[in-house]
């Protein structure tokens, strides 16, 4: 148990999915009879997957075989889950609120400010862009 709190990705990689599983089955019990639950439970189902394969692949010595040759496939649930988790914790996360925005005022708020905040996003990376293609032409 010592080398979980040694690792320095243990956050990304164990804290954050175990948090976003809290989040997930509080925004499941919000909507239990809609059909965006069944979004959120493969995302929990994703995050899952990924803190267990953390927990075996963190406790496999590193260069030695796995005991079973159906383990070489944990690093691969691994990726899949996490990457899976993330993604699907945008989608999510999104849906909830825009959902909520319909009926709700702090939903309608907050899908607002996301959409001012996208706006200039775009535009700082526009001017990126421009900055990067202009200095090719200096160069």
């Amino acid at each position: 148990m010592n080398i979980i709190f040694n690792d320095d990705y243990a956050l990304m990689r164990l804290y954050v999915p175990i948090i976003m599983m809290a989040v997930l089955i509080v925004m499941v019990y919000f909507h239990r009879h809609h059909a965006l639950k069944y979004l959120y439970l493969v995302n929990i189902f994703c995050y899952l997957a990924a803190v267990l394969s953390y927990f075996v692949l963190i406790n496999h010595p590193v260069g030695e075989e796995f005991p079973a040759q159906w383990m070489n496939v944990i690093p691969f649930v691994w990726l899949i889950g996490i990457f899976g988790g993330y993604s699907l914790s945008f989608l999510s996360v999104g849906a909830f609120v825009v959902e909520h925005a319909k009926s709700y005022t702090w939903a309608s708020v907050a899908l607002r400010t996301f959409r001012v905040g996208y706006i200039v996003l775009c535009i700082i990376g526009l001017y990126f862009l421009i900055l990067g293609i202009l200095s090719l032409k200096s160069g």
